[in-house]
């Protein structure tokens, strides 16, 4: 997928199976938006103003982005980690996030998954703000947290915080804030989320 010319340029990159396609459409069409997949990384990335590496819950990603990563992080360029496939039953967000970190040597995860009651992920917390942004509606409803959800993410919110403590405003525009997302086309969840930080360039 690609949308017009003319509007900020976006490369989505990864192995096909951690669904390329379903983060382009999520991407507003005032992204110009292009896709390589892991054995056609051809692009000169510092043309871009933000690079996507969609990583699958379920299958990980090849070692052949890394050397693609270590270029990327060389122009810090802003980029992000999306991590994909989150409503398959075997899928472990937390796992995906230690793995993608263990691979490319950076990233934080701004929000952690919650489910309902048949483990189907329907809802992310917020970790800087604690809100819980519910999608179980069919829409984003964000709604305040309880004393047992915020005593369940303290270590990851402490260790967010630190990571964030420094940097400047705009973050991700910065280059130096690596947001890990986490993200399903096929439930809508993590299109807000992953805009959110797009428009960052945008604005900056």
């Amino acid at each position: 997928m690609q949308s017009p010319l003319n509007g900020t340029r976006i490369a989505i990159i990864g192995h096909p199976s951690a669904d390329l396609e379903g983060v382009a459409a999520s991407i507003p069409e005032t992204f110009s938006v292009s896709i390589a997949q892991d054995d056609a990384l051809n692009y000169e990335f510092a043309e871009f103003a933000a690079v996507i590496l969609a990583f699958s819950a379920t299958d990980g990603a090849p070692n052949t982005l890394i050397k693609a990563w270590e270029e990327i992080c060389a122009f810090q360029i802003p980029r992000t980690i999306v991590v994909t496939k989150i409503e398959e039953p075997e899928s472990d967000f937390d796992e995906a996030v230690l793995i993608a970190r263990r691979m490319f040597h950076e990233g934080v995860t701004p929000f952690l998954v919650l489910h309902d009651d048949d483990g189907k992920p329907c809802a992310f917390i917020d970790l800087e703000s604690l809100m819980i942004r519910d999608y179980s509606g069919g829409h984003l409803a964000e709604i305040a947290s309880d004393e047992d959800h915020r005593e369940i993410v303290q270590e990851f919110r402490e260790e967010y915080l630190a990571y964030v403590a420094d940097l400047e405003e705009p973050r991700f525009a910065t280059g130096l804030f690596v947001p890990v997302i986490p993200f399903s086309a096929k439930l809508g969840l993590g299109k807000l989320e992953l805009l959110k930080y797009l428009e960052q360039i945008v604005e900056s």
